[in-house]
């Protein structure tokens, strides 16, 4: 997380897309999960090498090192759902929102190593709780700091 931050802090601060990025990059941080495997970044001549996955977001950068990891400034990032690029977006939060909106949708599962992450987007960005009863306890604790 400190990394994260870190980098945030040499972004623009009139930059909203950069705030947003940095947010929802923060989530999967504080949540404990693992989001490599889903949030990858690649250089243009890779592309088709990382271009693997049931559900993934590629973003391809201009450079190998991404600050923290976190495409702040990507050339674009696409949207693969299936080994498939389904998509091609200018930012990372927008091909975030595409890749939300496809598996909802589609009604597909979550991604298990990132399920808490999806879930959160849903139930509490959203307000889409599809009639569920509870959030998983560190779900609600993260809610209950946010109101």
């Amino acid at each position: 997380m400190a990394d994260l931050l870190m980098a945030y802090d040499e972004q623009d601060k009139n930059d909203i897309g950069a705030t947003r990025t940095a947010a929802l990059a923060g989530l999967p941080l504080y949540l404990k999960e693992d989001s490599s495997v889903i949030f990858k970044s690649c250089k243009e001549e890779e592309f088709e090498a990382f271009q693997e996955g049931a559900v993934a977001l590629l973003a391809v950068v201009a450079e190998e090192d991404t600050a923290a990891g976190i495409p702040f400034q990507p050339l674009h990032v696409s949207v693969i759902l299936e080994d498939q690029v389904v998509m091609t977006l200018r930012s990372w939060t927008d091909a975030l929102v595409v890749l939300f909106s496809l598996i909802y949708a589609i009604n597909m599962s979550y991604p298990a190593k990132l399920s808490g992450f999806f879930e959160f987007i849903q139930v509490v960005l959203l307000n889409l709780d599809d009639g569920r009863k509870q959030l998983k306890p560190k779900l609600q604790a993260l809610k209950n700091e946010l109101e």
